[in-house]
């Protein structure tokens, strides 16, 4: 519950984070001081200041996504209570950046307006030492004459950070069964960022009306947007969640065939397919295994397919073949174990710890 209340007031701490950073290159740029030039403080316009502070804003509103990225399950979540009781032996599976999306919408639906009026606030700080105030009838000539180009400012920040949000939630719903899509939706989101940076300093060239009008419009649309796609994330998470669920009860199955004094070291298997065998490495024995069943409702009976002695070991390696990813484990004076499938960077590691084991006796993380 404690991480709960501080989880809350996240996006108020980085929303302040974030207008502080932004101000960093609009009171540079006001002072005249150009910093990424090759000449040592070369001078820059200072009418340049404002479009650098608010694109600065609209940049870090616009990859809210991946703001609050922390390789934890959200609290109270079916993942995080199943972590809880999670497999000790294997690696865990990382949280993409897009996590967040997950949360309780009270949370991912308060950064939009938090981080904009964190922003808004920063304009005002900004304007009272601009050098340049602006043309009147201007968003920001009228800033401090009229409420009109402030919940102007306020609705383009908040439809950035929807707008991100929304992008983030379509790229963490697959992150585990498509990763390409979420490679690519990830890229996508900087890009889009970076273009909404440049094109919004001209938001303050506008007419307040129009601003107004503008950036409303992109709130109502982000907003709505960003509805859907979170909905979907959270449903896709379940799915993601009862895989891990049914590969935990496989695995307690397969701890229930170790005798006694025997114990899992460490172990390998395609997370996504419920009937899927597991490679496992015991300070007994090697085991190649596979449910008996398919039903997730509860632990399943494990077969041992196949055995070997622990001194019989020589290594494992992973390799791409036309029948899939296979992850081999590799002994003196008989047969390799081959397991087709699972998540290739897990395989890898798996295989690494493996090695390790064979050559000096120790896992990677004992010799660390």
């Amino acid at each position: 519950m404690k991480r709960d209340k501080r989880s809350a007031g996240t996006a108020l701490v980085f929303g302040i984070g974030f207008a502080v950073f932004a101000s960093l290159p609009f009171f540079l740029a006001n002072a005249g001081i150009n910093p990424l030039s090759n000449h040592r403080l070369r001078a820059i316009n200072p009418d340049q200041a404002p479009g650098l502070g608010i694109g600065t804003l609209f940049l870090l509103s616009a990859v809210a996504a991946f703001a609050f990225y922390e390789d934890k399950p959200p609290a109270d979540s079916s993942r995080a209570r199943a972590q809880q009781a999670a497999d000790p032996f294997s690696v865990k599976r990382r949280q993409p950046p897009t996590a967040f999306v997950r949360t309780p919408w009270p949370r991912v639906f308060a950064v939009g307006p938090v981080w904009a009026v964190c922003g808004v606030i920063a304009a005002f700080i900004w304007h009272a030492f601009a050098k340049d105030t602006g043309m009147p009838g201007t968003v920001w000539g009228d800033f401090t004459v009229s409420p009109v180009p402030a919940f102007a400012l306020v609705c383009g920040l908040w439809a950035a950070a929807n707008f991100s949000l929304a992008l983030g939630a379509i790229a963490d719903a697959f992150h585990r069964t498509l990763w390409v899509i979420f490679l690519i939706v990830s890229v996508l989101i900087v890009i889009l960022a970076i273009t909404t940076s440049v094109v919004a300093s001209n938001i303050l060239t506008m007419s307040p009306s129009a601003g107004l009008a503008v950036t409303a419009v992109c709130l109502i649309i982000t907003t709505v947007a960003l509805i859907p796609a979170r909905l979907f994330a959270v449903a896709r998470a379940r799915v993601t969640n009862q895989i891990d669920a049914t590969h935990e009860a496989r695995l307690q199955s397969l701890l229930a065939t170790l005798g006694p004094g025997e114990n899992l070291i460490l172990h390998f298997a395609d997370r996504e397919n419920p009937a899927g065998q597991i490679l496992a490495a015991t300070n007994r024995r090697l085991l190649l295994a596979a449910p008996t069943g398919t039903r997730a409702a509860r632990p399943r009976q494990i077969h041992i397919l196949d055995r070997a002695h622990p001194g019989q070991l020589r290594g494992a390696s992973t390799a791409f073949r036309p029948t899939g990813h296979t992850t081999s484990v590799h002994f003196r004076n008989r047969p390799d174990m081959e397991l087709v499938g699972g998540d290739p960077s897990a395989a890898d590691t798996f295989a690494a710890a493996l090695t390790s084991l064979a050559t000096t006796g120790r896992l990677p993380q004992e010799e660390a």
